[in-house]
């Protein structure tokens, strides 16, 4: 014997939370947008920014000015 579709149970949908939806698309959308600009400007190699090392090489730093220093250690 069959049962009434009225004894089944209706399903239920889960609740969409459209708002944390959009915020994590907004926030793909911004780590999207700054990776494309820092491949702009790692392909730019003709800015002020790039030659800046080049045209004053007194104001770069090296080894010598930092003894005893290792990057990334802990002290």
């Amino acid at each position: 014997m069959t049962r009434p579709i009225s004894d089944h149970p209706a399903p239920v949908a889960e609740p969409v939370d459209y708002w944390l939806i959009q915020r994590r698309l907004e926030k793909q959308q911004r780590l999207a947008d700054g990776i494309a600009a820092e491949a702009r400007h790692q392909a730019d190699d003709d800015t002020p920014w790039n030659r800046l090392a080049c045209d004053h090489p007194d104001k770069c730093s090296c080894d010598a000015d930092y003894p005893g220093w290792t990057p990334g250690a802990i002290a």
